[in-house]
């Protein structure tokens, strides 16, 4: 019993550990009022984690009254959890509405630049194609006046060449 009593205080600390670690890690993406809220439910988090610490600690001596000791912390921590749980899901619960927003907002974003490109190249792509058929329109009545201009030169001179020999 003690033993089992021991993994599973040291497992919730660690749980607690972690949580406190990824918050922390996301800190500086929080809004100042959610960070607020976290710092206040991070000092609890932290004297839930010192009551379990004292409750595991009790649980290594060998005596009863050590084990009646330590699960009197376990208790205390066990209440002060519930104190802080509905902070800590307040703070879930907003950082969650917080990222959700943001993400919607670069959905939208992007939806936007998409539409932005949509227009931008129907409008040029439009007028590029207008431009590459004038441009071609244009080589192409050059390309027939120089050739003709060329044979017809070409012809003249085979017409002297022909006349002087």
């Amino acid at each position: 019993m003690k033993k089992q009593l021991n993994e599973k205080i040291n497992s919730s600390r660690e749980k607690i550990r972690e949580i406190t670690q990824t918050i922390d890690e996301k800190s500086d993406e929080l809004s100042d009022e959610t960070k607020q809220l976290w710092n206040r439910a991070k000092e609890r988090l932290s004297e839930v984690n010192q009551k379990l610490g004292e409750a595991s600690d009790h649980l290594a001596g060998k005596s009863d009254e050590a084990t009646l000791q330590a699960h009197l912390a376990a208790m205390e921590a066990h209440d002060k959890w519930q104190h802080i749980s509905s902070s800590v899901d307040k703070l879930a619960q907003k950082t969650s509405r917080q990222a959700k927003t943001e993400l919607d907002h670069a959905a939208l974003q992007s939806h936007l630049a998409k539409m932005e490109a949509d227009d931008f190249m129907e409008a040029t792509g439009n007028n590029i194609v207008h431009n590459f058929n004038t441009a071609r329109s244009k080589i192409e009545n050059t390309t027939v006046t120089s050739i003709k201009e060329m044979e017809a030169y070409v012809s003249r001179l085979a017409k002297n060449i022909r006349r002087n020999q």
